[in-house]
């Protein structure tokens, strides 16, 4: 082989933020680059021009900080495959013409540069506004509340356990437009006529299309708490303030409200640096406590990224980590809530605090896409896998899973790095 396995691995602490096109707010899923392969999270896939076949072999990996002094040696495993049988990914790659955000660097340890200025938001401005035609006149039969993601509770002493908490959804059709606010309440009935489970909790991402307002008396007509969330880093005063006014204006106010998360995958898709967000984590809860919300602030990232990173949940109100079997390739749908588990004691180990509240605000399996390994989607193993989750994961933690998603995301970009699935994770038609 003509390798070297002195390998540097550059933690980018203040690496260069990257925006990622085609996407609403950073809710896609794109696979997991950190140490991609293997269900450990520590098998690295290389390419070789001159390998003829696929080998493993052991190697060195060199961590070192921001400054590029080393910090520890590990040995991983390395798979060498030759470079014709990588598949392909778009255009660019998947980070743009850079390497992995926490990817393998050849050479000698990198410096990296101060981040520049986040760059302006990407999301499509809507070409529908929010319908002015009031909810329906006749309610909704409330379920019965279990303890929230956030804030606990206790139940109806006349309810049963709710295995899960919540799920996520995002109010935009098909086509990227924006769903009415009739819309939006009839996408809610059809949630609190689930029965297995009985949400509690509702997620939705950001403050556009008057989502907020939209969302509100929907929630509060089938007895929900929402989940809301800023989406980007960009304007965030801004955001802040029109979260702030819908809620105040909605009958019920900050009572109706859960949690607050600021960015969703920031880290994970290169979009800030961890000081960035930890910095916007403070400024957001630091004005929303003025405007009389008291309840969690956090931010949102994947569980490898907060491995990496776990200031970013020492600095939340309790630790919110996106947890996706379906990236893993050694993952089957059956055992999706053993990954999930494994994944969230993982994090625990790296926390300052060990005992800190962590709650898994997205998981799921899609059902239609390429396969990756092992995980293959389909509604069958969509059944399987959300079962999976809810049974291993969500029975010992049933204040602390928010399912992914309602419904299905077609406003979102097809493409070879997610699998062709990222349009299809919703559990409801």
């Amino acid at each position: 082989m003509r390798f070297g396995f002195a390998l540097t691995l550059a933690l980018l602490w203040n690496g260069a933020a990257a925006q990622f096109p085609g996407h609403r707010h950073g809710q896609n899923h794109r696979p997991r680059f950190f140490w991609p392969g293997g269900d450990n999270g520590r098998t690295v896939t290389l390419a070789d021009n001159a390998a003829t076949t696929e080998t493993q072999v052991p190697g060195v990996v060199v961590y070192v900080d921001e400054e590029g002094s080393a910090t520890r040696t590990t040995t991983e495993l390395f798979k060498v495959v030759p470079s014709a049988k990588l598949q392909p990914t778009p255009a660019g790659g998947p980070f743009g013409n850079r390497p992995p955000f926490f990817g393998p660097v050849f050479g000698p340890p990198i410096v990296p540069a101060p981040a520049p200025p986040l760059p302006p938001p990407s999301p499509p401005q809507p070409t529908k506004t929010i319908s002015s035609q009031s909810p329906p006149s006749s309610p909704i039969p409330k379920i019965n509340p279990g303890p929230t993601a956030g804030n606990g509770g206790t139940k109806d002493s006349n309810s049963t356990t709710n295995p899960v908490t919540g799920v996520t959804y995002s109010p935009y059709n098909a086509d990227g437009t924006c769903r009415s606010a009739s819309d939006v309440y009839a996408d809610f009935q059809q949630l609190a006529a689930q029965q297995a489970p009985p949400y509690t909790v509702v997620r939705i991402y950001g403050v556009d299309c008057d989502q907020v307002a939209a969302v509100l008396p929907a929630a509060r007509a089938i007895g929900v708490k929402m989940f809301l969330g800023i989406f980007n880093l960009d304007g965030l005063d801004e955001q802040v303030a029109t979260l702030v006014r819908a809620v105040q204006a909605s009958e019920g106010g900050w009572g109706l409200v859960d949690t607050i998360s600021v960015g969703n995958e920031l880290i994970n898709n290169g979009q800030a640096t961890p000081r960035q967000v930890v910095d916007a984590v403070a400024a957001a809860r630091a004005s929303l406590r003025s405007a009389g919300y008291q309840g969690p602030v956090v931010t949102v990232d994947t569980f490898l990224a907060v491995e990496r990173f776990p200031v970013l949940c020492d600095a939340s109100d309790y630790c919110a980590i996106n947890v996706h079997p379906f990236f893993d390739g050694n993952t089957a749908a059956g055992q999706a809530g053993q990954f999930v588990l494994r994944k969230v004691a993982d994090v625990r180990e790296v926390l300052l605090d060990s005992g800190k509240k962590v709650v898994v605000t997205e998981s799921g399996w899609p059902w239609q896409g390429n396969t990756n390994g092992l995980a293959v989607p389909g509604r069958q193993n969509q059944k399987l896998a959300v079962q999976s989750i809810v049974d291993v994961y969500g029975a010992s933690n049933p204040d602390g899973l928010i399912l992914f998603t309602a419904f299905d995301d077609g406003w979102k970009k097809a493409e070879a790095g997610t699998f062709y699935a990222e349009q299809f994770w919703g559990m409801y038609l």
